[in-house]
């Protein structure tokens, strides 16, 4: 199965390993530039680290991300996503 819902699912799963937890493993280096399109689109929307999320999504650190945070990301990573690959289906001029 793929598409969007696998996407997701994916999505939801890296942020859960990767960000979720108070003080995540390598934190401002755990999500690489490459090799899926929800890294990119991490780094695309400032959802790729808590200083990031702090930043810009005003997700504080320090403490584990609640259940409507994670989702909240997982929103905005694919949001990202479906616009991407939208300008990207779009003929062009």
């Amino acid at each position: 199965m793929s598409g969007p819902s696998t996407m997701r699912w994916y999505a939801y799963d890296v942020i859960a390993k990767r960000l979720a937890s108070a003080e995540p493993r390598k934190d401002g280096k755990q999500t690489p530039y490459r090799g899926h399109p929800v890294f990119v689109a991490q780094h695309a929307t400032a959802t790729c680290c808590r200083t990031c999320l702090e930043r810009w999504h005003q997700i504080p650190k320090g403490r584990e991300l609640t259940r409507a945070e994670r989702t909240y990301a997982v929103d905005v990573i694919c949001r990202w996503i479906e616009r991407e690959v939208a300008d990207g289906a779009r003929p062009g001029p």
